[in-house]
């Protein structure tokens, strides 16, 4: 099992989830075009509906490195959200590498790299009556990468190659319309080249609010781009692929039911809560920037706050303490303008609630002091006043006597004659009274 402390979030379109851009064969196939068919069938087995995709590139048709690159991609567009404009992401090649955990010094690997960026900014999408957008299939063309750009930059004293990457409206807006799933790149880096990814992946849509996800076993592997049709070789295909995931713990467990496949997710508790509460984050993150005096919050600042509050919970902290500390920052640092700046204060603001915590705790201690005190001295005076009831009621030469005790017990005590108040001679009294429970006993009774 790979230990995942901190998720490295990679932002996917739904479309480019749901269907199979890039081939999953090992080797390059110099095809230049894929396409695919999908008919919906009514009970009675009649078509009804047809939706075709078509992947074309005269570079070649992508393959599961170009995959791994344009996760990569969508890795750093998600880290640097905010500095470009919404459809820009600029890095370097060595940047892109260190995301794939490639030697950035391997010649060949920069190359390979180069040319995947290249062969996909020459790719076309073709969905016809099946893009999802605005809660319906549509026919739209779009492209993988709109173009892609090298300059240079200035960085010290020396100008480095940057490549701009430059992606489609489409795509964006889609995005920007919530149409998207957030992808742990940890989690796919940490499985195997190939199908296993690229299930991951569909699956990770696929579960959203699902305790499981079943499909036939040839849809699945058309939906993954696998060309074989023969249900032996695909299940060998999965099952190997199958057995990575649940290892991973992507899956809680997978079986076969007769010509489909069924996969059973596993969801820890604080999965849950932060699927459950994505609308909560977004709200949290839009009353931060409103309190920093911004009447209209951009949809960019939306996903880049929930990426950041998310990545907080994920950490352990809860959403009272996530809360605590946006509200803490907007009070307490100036001139603050983004929400990044709360994973490095969060610590910092906890801290002073728990100062504030214990100042409470001890002004509440005290408090309950105070009420105990009072409750005490009350019970004192009315036992004072019982005892000087009883006192009252015994016999004139017993009186004296009681108080003549009490005035010796005093002198005994230290207290000088002539400073022996009626107060201290009738708590002294009412001492000795006390004590003689049998005398209050009868004299109640009488």
């Amino acid at each position: 099992m790979v230990e995942i402390k901190k998720k490295e979030h990679v932002i996917m379109e739904g479309n480019l989830l749901e269907y199979p851009i890039f081939s999953m064969q090992k080797s390059r196939i110099d095809r230049t075009t894929e396409e695919y068919v999908w008919h919906e069938r009514n009970g009675a087995g009649e078509i009804i509906s047809e939706r075709k995709f078509k992947v074309d590139c005269t570079k070649g048709v992508p393959n599961y490195f170009d995959m791994d690159v344009f996760n990569a991609i969508m890795r750093v567009y998600v880290k640097k959200g905010g500095v470009y404009k919404k459809t820009e992401i600029h890095f370097t090649i060595y940047e892109l590498m260190r995301e794939l955990e490639l030697p950035v010094h391997d010649g060949a690997k920069v190359n390979r790299v180069r040319e995947s960026l290249e062969r996909m900014a020459k790719t076309s999408l073709h969905f016809e009556n099946s893009f999802y957008a605005e809660k319906e299939k549509i026919t739209r063309i779009v492209h993988l990468i709109s173009r892609i750009e090298i300059y240079e930059k200035q960085k010290g004293n020396r100008l480095i190659n940057m490549v701009k990457v430059v992606l489609d409206d489409e795509l964006v807006n889609s995005i920007e319309r919530k149409y998207y799933k957030l992808i742990d790149f940890k989690i796919y880096k940490a499985l195997a080249a190939g199908m296993p990814r690229r299930l991951y992946e569909y699956l990770e849509k696929k579960k959203y609010r699902k305790n499981q996800f079943e499909i036939g076993i040839r849809k699945l592997a058309t939906w993954m781009g696998l060309k074989t049709s023969k249900i032996s070789q695909l299940k060998e295909l999965l099952g190997k692929a199958n057995n990575e995931l649940k290892e991973k713990r992507v899956i809680d467990k997978w079986e076969y039911r007769k010509a489909n496949v069924v996969y059973y997710f596993h969801k820890s508790e604080r999965f849950k809560e932060i699927e459950d509460n994505l609308f909560y984050l977004e709200n949290l993150a839009v009353t931060f920037y409103q309190g920093l005096g911004q009447e209209k919050v951009s949809e960019l600042l939306r996903r880049e706050g929930m990426v950041t509050l998310q990545d907080l919970i994920d950490e352990g902290y809860t959403k009272e303490e996530v809360a605590f500390a946006l509200g803490w920052a907007v009070d307490n640092i100036k001139n603050i303008h983004s929400i990044r700046i709360i994973p490095k204060v969060i610590g910092q603001a906890l801290g002073d609630k728990e100062s504030k915590r214990l100042v409470e705790e001890r002004e509440r201690k005290e408090h309950q002091k105070r009420v105990e005190e009072d409750k005490k001295t009350e019970e004192e005076r009315k036992r004072e006043l019982e005892l000087d009831k009883i006192f009252e009621k015994l016999p004139k030469e017993k009186q004296a006597k009681l108080e003549e005790k009490a005035q010796e017990n005093l002198i005994e005590q230290g207290v000088h004659p002539n400073f022996i108040l009626p107060t201290l001679l009738r708590f002294e009294r009412n001492k000795l009274l006390e004590k003689k429970k049998s005398l209050i006993k009868n004299v109640v009774q009488n």
